[in-house]
């Protein structure tokens, strides 16, 4: 053990020093058609742009060791896949792939790579970055959130290397999801190899790593970080994106997030023209919305955010005491909880109405998977008492509920600090809990504590945490799937716990050897009844998307994938 310490701190130190190496030629670049495809303009060089990145900073920079959106909001800017989804119509395009080919039985994907596409160190990128990345994702021990996606029937693709250019992957069958999730972030072999060969790839790019050893394909390199106050990105010289007039993008010099202890106090921050624009939190509009006609920006509304927010009861036999585990693993005792889940309040207080109320895990941006005449959970007190008595939880006299062995019911809820939804969520929750006579106590704590809980100590009762959308359901392979590592409830089973565990993973991978886009919908409206008999989460709401964006960028519109600015970063410009 004391050995592979040595091997894999004299791995990181060999990283670190790792010199710059050769320019080489750009034979394959990626051309954007801004004007025609993505309805903006060709913009000119040079400026920073600086937005809000939450509450707290990033806390890995290894994209396949992240858990939580504060560091893969940084990471997705550095590191790149094979393809990406096009920001409004939702199509498969090639990213650090120049093409692809699908056999006509859909088990065999050819990728041609971009030749002379360089990392962040001149190093060129190639099929063996490539590999390396997969053999990196299917590994257990490295706990990449890609590999529940990448896995068809529990089993691996097979992939190889062709040539330097030419990768090719077979399926174990036809996968009709698969070209969404094949876009895994490339990590580089040159550097990363060794650690991983070596048993130590865990270790590499954390928070306390050189910063010039963070080394990607995209289009941003991280430059500075201050924890949790600001981190800067600059722009990649050598990145393989054009516009049509021949300018490398991106037109940006650097991007800079900015770190608020609350969401009053980034808004004040905005106000104050700290940073350049901003996704509105609902129960703020009516402030943002005064302040427009004098404030210098535009307030775009961008549909529905593809996010879910929900309260998840820990069902890991493994970590959670009796009698809690009884009461959780209990659907009669979760169907009654689920009606004194109070969505229009939430709504009204939280967000000023300003939203939606969700009662299924599939994208709400996507209609066509989400079924329209789902089972739900009205808000009625009366009806959660009735049913919380016929499944043997009795309010005894003295106001107090008790299970069948005469247990008092109480339990533990947790949350994170700067999130208003999460907290008015929890404060409904929790009083609504007490006039049925179980207590639940409230405590909000730091968001690393909590994901750090949730995927590794697994020490919780209950949480209110969210998830981001995916586009195509199959992105939530991880979620649902009872081997997946983000199955909250009881993460990375061996084997299904319960029958209608089972029964998701059986409908999810029917649903993935499915070609047909109806017969895929049909099993997944399946998937969505199971989840709404067993609930296990009680989802809330999610926003509207509204974003005030300063009058001085250019090419900064919400897509219509998710409603995010994000994805036009590349050619966003600044016009002073």
């Amino acid at each position: 053990m004391k050995r592979q310490i040595l091997i894999c701190t004299l791995l990181v130190a060999l990283v670190a020093s790792t010199g710059i190496t050769s320019a080489v030629e750009l034979l394959d670049p990626r051309i954007l058609d801004i004007e025609n495809d993505l309805n903006g303009t060709i913009g000119r060089y040079g400026g920073t742009m600086t937005i809000v990145g939450g509450s707290e900073g990033p806390k890995t920079y290894n994209p396949h060791r992240a858990r939580e959106t504060s560091s893969t909001d940084v990471t997705d800017r550095i590191f790149e896949g094979l393809v990406v989804l096009h920001r409004d119509t939702g199509l498969v395009m090639p990213q650090l792939a120049r093409d692809y080919r699908i056999s006509e039985d859909g088990t065999e994907i050819i990728f041609q790579l971009r030749r002379g596409v360089q990392w962040h160190d001149g190093v060129e990128f190639t099929a063996d970055d490539v590999i390396f990345t997969f053999d990196v994702v299917y590994d257990t021990s490295v706990g990449s959130n890609s590999r529940s996606g990448l896995l068809i029937d529990g089993r691996p693709m097979q992939y190889e290397k062709i040539d330097n250019y030419t990768v090719k992957f077979t399926l174990p069958r036809p996968h009709a999801p698969i070209m969404f999730s094949i876009g895994t972030p490339i990590v580089p072999e040159h550097l990363l190899g060794e650690a991983f060969r070596a048993g130590c790839y865990h270790e590499m790019w954390g928070l306390e790593s050189e910063l010039s050893q963070i080394v990607g394909t995209g289009a941003w390199r991280v430059s500075s970080y201050r924890s949790d106050q600001e981190l800067v990105l600059v722009r990649n010289d050598n990145y393989y994106e054009f516009d049509t007039a021949g300018n490398q993008l991106p037109y940006l010099s650097r991007v800079i997030f900015r770190y608020y202890t609350s969401i009053d106090t980034s808004t004040d921050a905005f106000f104050n023209g700290e940073f350049d624009y901003a996704v509105i939190p609902a129960n703020q509009y009516p402030l943002y919305l005064d302040r427009q006609p004098v404030g210098g920006w535009d307030i775009i509304e961008a549909g529905p955010n593809p996010g879910t927010s929900f309260i998840v009861l820990n069902q890991n036999p493994r970590h959670v005491p009796e009698p809690k585990l009884s009461w959780f693993t209990d659907v009669k005792f979760r169907q009654a909880v689920a009606h004194a889940i109070d969505k229009q309040t939430i709504l009204d207080v939280a967000m000023d109405g300003r939203g939606h109320i969700l009662d299924s895990p599939i994208n709400i941006r996507n209609t066509f998977f989400l079924k329209p005449d789902l089972k739900t959970y009205e808000y009625d007190l009366e009806m959660a008492h009735e049913k919380l008595e016929a499944a043997g939880y009795i309010l005894s006299a003295d106001g107090i509920r008790r299970d069948s062995k005469g247990n008092p019911m109480e339990f533990d809820l947790i949350t994170n600090v700067g999130v208003p939804i999460r907290q008015v969520a929890a404060q409904l929750f929790q009083e609504d809990m007490s006039a049925l006579g179980i207590k639940v106590n409230f405590e909000l704590i730091d968001f690393s504590v909590v994901v750090e809980r949730i995927t590794s100590t697994f020490d919780w009762d209950a949480i209110i945490i969210g998830l981001t959308g995916t586009f195509d359901p199959n992105g939530g392979s991880n979620v649902w799937l009872s081997s997946g590592n983000l199955h909250m409830w009881h993460p990375l089973q061996e084997s299904p716990h319960t029958d209608w565990e089972a029964k998701i993973d059986e409908v999810w991978r029917t649903a993935q050897r499915a070609v047909e886009p109806e017969v895929r919908q049909h099993y997944y409206y399946e998937f969505q009844d199971i989840v709404a008999e067993q609930v296990p989460l009680f989802y809330t709401v999610t926003s509207k998307n509204m974003v005030a964006i300063r009058d001085h960028l250019r090419n900064a519109t919400p897509d219509l994938l998710a409603g995010s600015v994000v994805s036009a970063w590349n050619f966003i410009w600044i016009d002073r």
